[in-house]
């Protein structure tokens, strides 16, 4: 489930920054604790060895390992390859995320052009809306394993309602290689062509003069029939841009890179950054400290910047923050249906607003009246110089 914090950083405040640090689920603490584990008990336990065990002979040549080590620990460029790397990640994470795709566009447009109240005109409108909800269903089964444990077979869509029966071998019917995501796309749209063919769209030559390409020598103008259309494909180019980015990945050299870059500096720094007794040894520290703190916090920076892009590389996956897919699907769903059906047509009736014939005096209580700004602030800041 996606961890939310905005309502912790409404406002700027000293305590603000403890209210995040302080998340657990999601949290980059959680993420890096095992592997800090592991390297915290493997330091220590190399610790213990350079101590307690070497004799004086094998502790001085350790003690020139490590001189070496920390001598070329500049030689790996973490900064630069952590951030053109999760440069590259967060923006694909940004087109995944806003091409998930809402269905509310096409619900509203086919609850505006659509006419008729009678049955037909019902099922053609929920039909429409259905057809393109199986369609995010069929795609995001094949890339998100929360929706593909709810939906495992085509028998459990048809049991969910998105698919009927007769679709389904409908949609057996046609054997190819490739995945048939474009099906209910296709059904979407010959269904909208039958209501057009049926003049269930609004055919206002007034309203088609506004359209980017209008058809004047159709006999029924088209502008909702294109508007539609339009915002049906712009859906499917979003769903696409998702198979696009599932069946694209990342060439794998690039996170093994900065993978091996990482895990390595720090096998390293188990080495390099022992805190050195011997009293020839030109890395000898004052203070024999037995915890490398700054090295801790090292990892903690280094290591959390790595988790912050495993964690974007499949926003589709299965960590703490990854997208509810499952709750879109059955959120656009609900709302496309009940647009296109409960909601069809359904207005307030007009009544004269409560500033017919007076002036806007914005209305405020007590409390939120004294956080309003002094002045206007959609004015130029040079506005009132004389």
């Amino acid at each position: 489930m996606t961890v939310s914090y905005n309502r912790d950083v409404a406002t700027s405040r000293p305590w603000t920054l403890f209210r995040v640090l302080m998340k657990w689920r999601g949290s980059i603490w959680k993420s890096i604790l095992v592997e800090l584990a592991i390297w915290m008990s493997s330091y220590a336990a190399l610790g213990i060895v350079y101590r307690l065990i070497l004799n004086s002979q094998q502790r001085a040549i350790f003690e020139r390992i490590s001189d070496y080590c920390d001598e070329k620990m500049g030689y790996f460029p973490l900064n630069m390859m952590l951030g053109f790397y999760v440069n590259c990640i967060v923006d694909r994470w940004r087109k995944i995320v806003s091409n998930i795709g809402f269905i509310d566009n096409i619900s509203l447009l086919v609850s505006t052009y659509v006419d008729g109240f009678d049955e037909k005109s019902r099922i053609q409108r929920r039909n429409i809306i259905r057809y393109c909800c199986l369609a995010q269903v069929l795609v995001l089964r094949d890339m998100s394993m929360r929706v593909r444990r709810r939906f495992p077979t085509l028998d459990t869509v048809v049991a969910a309602g998105f698919m009927l029966e007769h679709e389904k071998e409908l949609f057996d019917s046609i054997k190819i290689r490739y995945a048939k995501y474009w099906m209910p796309f296709q059904w979407a749209l010959a269904l909208l062509y039958d209501v057009r063919h049926d003049q269930k769209i609004d055919g206002d030559i007034r309203l088609n003069r506004v359209v980017d390409q209008p058809y004047p020598h159709e006999k029924y103008p088209m502008r909702g029939f294109h508007l539609l259309v339009k915002e049906i494909i712009t859906f499917r180019k979003g769903l696409g841009v998702l198979c696009s980015h599932d069946s694209v990945p990342i060439p794998i050299m690039y996170p093994q890179l900065v993978y091996l870059a990482v895990h390595a500096y720090f096998i390293v720094c188990l080495i390099s950054r022992q805190h050195i007794v011997g009293q020839n040894s030109p890395k000898q520290t004052p203070i024999d400290v037995y915890i490398p703190f700054m090295t801790i916090l090292q990892f903690v920076f280094y290591v959390g910047w790595l988790k912050v892009a495993e964690a974007m590389l499949n926003p589709l996956g299965e960590d703490d923050d990854d997208y509810e897919s499952n709750t879109l699907i059955d959120r656009n769903l609900t709302v496309g249906l009940t647009i296109v059906d409960e909601a069809f047509r359904e207005k307030p009736t007009l009544h004269a607003d409560m500033f017919w014939a007076d002036e806007i005096a914005p209305l405020y209580s007590a409390e939120s009246a004294l956080q309003q700004p002094r002045g206007n602030v959609f004015n130029g800041s040079t506005a009132n110089v004389k």
